[in-house]
């Protein structure tokens, strides 16, 4: 009894961090894409909906890799039937602080000659500090990348961590109105 009581609360928990920052407006976050802008988000955004994934270690960044391709497609490309009517800004987000500082620059260069074309505008690098984005953003998890989707005005209206799913998508796809 006490198992199930306990996975209930972390679950809860988990429901109730996540959800801390809807209705916040995105802090300032400034870097440079892939194709050599620099752009601070939510300044950038301001008018459009837009979807922002954010890793602050390889694990996480591995995991929204997941995130990619169907993103991608969806919004980018706009490859599906009715995804022309969705006009969305998209930005991938590779934190660099602390420790990872010294690989910034070749990671960004590796990248830069691993990635698309057309996907490089939405890959915005940053290095500084975190520790103001775990707080207003809520991020607990190193190891988990983080997806966000604000609103015309760069308030927070939806938020999940982990893999893309399926369920996940539906659920973005929902909060865009």
């Amino acid at each position: 009894m006490f198992r199930i009581s306990a996975i209930s609360l972390v679950l809860l928990l988990s429901v109730l961090t996540a959800k801390a920052q809807v209705g916040k407006t995105f802090p300032k976050l400034t870097g440079e894409t892939l194709d050599g802008a620099t752009l601070t988000i939510p300044d950038a955004c301001k008018g459009k909906y837009t979807l922002i994934g954010m890793a602050h270690s390889s694990d996480a960044e591995q995991d929204l890799q997941t995130w990619i391709d169907p993103v991608y497609q969806k919004y980018i490309a706009k490859s599906g039937l009715m995804d022309a009517a969705e006009d969305i800004n998209v930005y991938f987000i590779p934190m660099f602080t602390g420790s990872s500082l010294p690989f910034y620059e070749k990671s960004k260069k590796k990248m830069k000659e691993t990635t698309q074309k057309d996907l490089q505008g939405h890959v915005i690098f940053y290095k500084g500090e975190i520790t103001s984005y775990k707080t207003e953003l809520s991020i607990e998890k190193k190891d988990t990348p983080y997806i966000y989707l604000l609103d015309p005005q760069g308030k927070v209206v939806y938020t999940t961590n982990g893999n893309w799913t399926e369920a996940k998508m539906d659920a973005l796809d929902d909060a865009i109105k």
